[in-house]
């Protein structure tokens, strides 16, 4: 079984909002929060707002969170209170996909390795990852998708989780 991360990005074309955080931990605040698709998210010194799945076409992952082999699904985290450091945000993001075997396929510390030199704080603020699950060479009964967010400028702010997906 091999899975192929795609992209981490940061989408700079979604309004931006700021407000002050600390530790906290959000999971089960289903009926009042935005957090969907059975995705399991704790943050320290960050506001989650929102976490959902989408497809490349931009609908939304269904709740049962079936997905076809070599189609894209995109983790969009929208979350608030980032350190700024000289007008920027600088952020490292990690993302391990395990199958319900508890066997390794992708484990990859180097996920915003790309934005080096800093984001906006507004780009900040909605930040996506994606993965594929490639080609199935054995059926397992879910992919676990486990992901690390941090603020390379405060090590205290962080935003850790992890979903499953099932082949349809």
């Amino acid at each position: 079984m091999k899975f192929l991360l795609l992209a981490v990005f940061f989408a700079a074309t979604f309004p931006s909002c700021e407000f002050p955080v600390k530790r906290e931990k959000q999971t089960a605040e289903k009926s009042v929060s935005k957090i969907r698709n059975g995705i399991e998210i704790s943050s320290k010194g960050i506001k989650v707002e929102q976490a959902f799945l989408l497809f490349d076409d931009g609908n939304l992952v269904p709740e049962g969170n079936k997905v076809k082999v070599k189609q894209n699904v995109k983790l969009r985290v929208i979350c608030k209170g980032w350190k700024t450091k000289n007008g920027k945000v600088f952020l490292s993001g990690s993302e391990i996909v395990e199958t319900s075997e508890k066997n390794v396929l992708l484990n990859d510390s180097t996920l915003f390795r790309e934005y080096e030199s800093g984001i906006s704080p507004s780009d900040a603020e909605y930040i996506s990852m994606d993965v594929v699950i490639t080609q199935v060479t054995r059926l397992y009964d879910y992919y676990k998708i486990i992901f690390r967010i941090n603020d390379l400028s405060d090590n205290r702010n962080i935003v850790e989780g992890y979903y499953k997906l099932y082949l349809d």
